[in-house]
């Protein structure tokens, strides 16, 4: 019965892993210098957010592309609190992260939906539109139906992924509860490896559907930055899913030390990166996201009034589970978009 129960066990993390690190300058560990670094790369990533967001929601004009543009900007601030909390309580990490984490291919679905507007901004029309758009095989011959195939295709990939990725973040929260996936000690178990191979696919896979949509209707949304801001983006979310799968694999291989512990190196050092990383890209965006395109957009009506309305719209995540449902309906019916 003791072996069974030992069997059931995580394998024992480095001696170093639950200790307090040794002052290496003063009083200060190095777990609180980097709290400190984090604090202000969180503050620097709030404000230039702030910058962003604001005229956005003050010029709210044209809301169905700006909700999209608002959930991008978020996502660097979304990581830049949570990376600081883990910092904070090195023992809440491993929960903590799966809510940026999970943002993260929210947001992915926003960017999406972004181009989509762009293309075609009335929902109603979106079905007819694509179907009028020629398409071609390689061998020249003409695909009925247009690119209505095609961007069924893409949306499905999109939204599935979106449906999967947060199966498996509930997954992988389960797992950690119980003690089955092991994320904390040296030798994680098969469980949790195939969770981290499966959401770093999935991420490469949709941002390649996105990338070929952008290339295949580039066309439709001239003046619009649409290539810009799929770099500047994508890089942000590219550079944060390696940097979970590399540290993820280091925990195999580090120790840690009397001042710098195994936790530092695992929890802390990633954790400073993503803070310094939400300001780097936070600023970029001021080149692809700045609402000064919808400043001089004119419209007679305003559906959304005040900045309070037009931050509740945009956080507003209906569309996005609507877009989910529209993409199961593919496989029962033609059906028109309403998203």
């Amino acid at each position: 019965m003791a072996l069974q129960v030992r069997s059931n066990q995580c394998p024992d993390a480095p001696s170093t892993a639950y200790v307090t690190g040794e002052p290496i300058s003063g009083s200060f560990t190095f777990q609180q210098i980097i709290l400190i670094v984090a604090w202000v790369c969180f503050g620097v990533t709030l404000l230039l957010w702030l910058g962003l967001a604001i005229p956005h929601l003050r010029r709210y004009n044209i809301p169905d592309e700006q909700r999209q543009i608002f959930r991008i900007i978020l996502t660097p601030l979304i990581f830049a609190i949570f990376a600081v909390a883990a910092i904070h309580s090195y023992s809440a990490a491993n929960y903590l992260a799966a809510i940026p984490n999970l943002y993260e291919a929210w947001a992915l679905a926003s960017l999406f939906l972004l181009y989509v507007h762009f293309v075609v901004p009335e929902a109603h029309t979106r079905e007819e539109f694509f179907a009028q758009v020629e398409q071609r095989k390689q061998n020249g011959e003409i695909v009925p139906g247009g690119t209505l195939k095609l961007f069924r295709r893409l949306w499905r990939t999109v939204f599935f992924y979106l449906a999967l990725y947060t199966i498996l973040i509930i997954i992988g929260e389960i797992l950690e509860a119980t003690k089955a996936a092991c994320s904390t000690s040296k030798k994680p178990r098969v469980g949790h490896i195939i969770i981290q191979v499966l959401e770093l696919g999935g991420t490469i896979y949709v941002i390649l559907a996105i990338i070929k949509f952008q290339r295949r209707f580039k066309e439709y949304m001239p003046d619009r930055k649409a290539l810009p801001k799929l770099i500047t983006f994508k890089l942000f979310v590219l550079v944060t899913t390696l940097q979970r799968f590399i540290f993820n694999i280091l925990k195999s291989q580090v120790e840690g030390s009397s001042k710098v512990t195994y936790r530092d190196i695992t929890v802390g050092i990633p954790a400073l990166l993503t803070c310094v990383e939400a300001v780097v890209f936070t600023a970029s965006y001021y080149l692809t996201f700045h609402a000064k395109e919808y400043r001089d957009h004119r419209v007679e009506t305003r559906s959304i009034s005040g900045m309070f309305g037009a931050l509740l719209h945009a956080l507003n995540p209906m569309d996005l589970i609507r877009g989910i449902g529209y993409a199961l309906s593919f496989r029962h019916q033609p059906a028109k978009s309403s998203i």
